[in-house]
Parts: structure tokens; sequence; C-alpha cells
């Protein structure tokens, strides 16, 4: 039974994601969509190799409650804390 729920969540995941990168693949060619619309096809990769809800960084599961609220996240928190931070470092010194 715990198997078959989430087995559901993530057939649902995959649908959101699906009609994500379809409805604002073809609706936007560039601009600021197009950037959700790459992160939403890449989340689709994502699951159909296995690598979804695994952080980048850190190799730990994300959570499901972070995936609920952006399922195309690649970070866990606190490692997408820590990649802000340093692009925000990084930033400043150029400019």
């Amino acid at each position: 039974m715990i198997l078959r729920n989430k087995t559901s969540r993530a057939k649902k995941r995959q649908i959101m994601l699906r009609e994500l990168a379809t409805g604002e693949a073809v609706s936007v060619i560039a601009g600021p969509g197009y950037s959700r619309a790459t992160e939403a096809v890449d989340a689709l990769l994502r699951i159909r190799n296995g690598t979804y809800g695994v952080c980048a960084d850190c190799g730990k599961r994300i959570p499901a409650a972070r995936l609920q609220a952006k399922p195309e996240a690649t970070r866990c928190v606190a490692c997408q804390s820590e990649y802000e931070t340093a692009q925000g470092h990084r930033l400043r010194r150029v400019g």
C-alpha cells in the first residue's frame, strides 16, 4: 500500500512536470519562461534516469515538501542556500 502511494505521487509529479514543460515550451521561445520550461524538461529527464529527488550537490534525498513546492528542484534546501550565497558573493565581486 505504501509503495502504491509513492508511485502515485511520483506519477502525479511526472504529469505535472510534463504539463509545465510542454505548456511553457510551446508558448515561450525565449525569455523568463524559457528557463522554467528548461528546468521542467530537465526534471523529466531526472525522473527517467532515476535521479529525480536526489540533491545534485550532497546526494541526499530532497524532501517531498520541497519537491511539491518546486518540482524542478535539483538541490535540497541547505545546498540551494549555499549555492545562492556563493552566487551572490560571485556577483558582488564581478559587479
